[in-house]
């Protein structure tokens, strides 16, 4: 039997995204420096992250820290994140793209993903809860990709 060790895919001529990525869903607030902290010991360098999680700050501060103090580089981290469902319109993707880099604490992710193929009602303010939002079925899925392209 022969094994492949692979580590990583290329998805560009420069970038590669590690195949095991640190998911950071239903991570407490409390939780995030411990856990980031544990798997960035544990030799993780894909983070993974989304909007809808509701903990990107929490994770951007980690992460600040994690910078600041020399333990890793931002260019040795492969950080995703993705676009919430009621976001799901071409003219709304840079909107929450930039909601998410502030909360993260960066400049860029690597990968910018469509949460759900679905889109949600637009929430009338941020205390609106997601369980209210119905489906918005006038959502258009090719302008929604060309908004995630620009």
């Amino acid at each position: 039997m022969v094994r492949l060790a692979i580590n990583s895919v290329l998805r560009h001529s420069s970038m590669k995204m590690p195949v095991v990525g640190f998911g950071t869903w239903q991570i407490k607030p409390e939780d995030i420096d411990t856990a980031l902290n544990a798997a960035i010991d544990a030799g993780y360098r894909h983070i993974d992250t989304a909007y809808r999680y509701d903990n990107e700050a929490d994770i951007g501060r980690a992460l600040k820290k994690m910078f600041n103090s020399g333990k890793i580089k931002r260019e040795e981290l492969f950080i995703v994140t993705k676009l919430p469902p009621w976001g799901n319109r071409r003219d709304d993707v840079e909107i929450w793209l930039k909601k998410s880099l502030a909360s993260l604490q960066l400049d860029y992710v690597d990968l910018y993903l469509i949460h759900s193929p679905l889109g949600m009602e637009k929430p009338q303010d941020e205390n609106t809860p997601v369980s209210s939002l119905g489906l918005d079925m006038e959502m258009d899925l090719i302008e929604l990709w060309k908004g995630m392209e620009a």
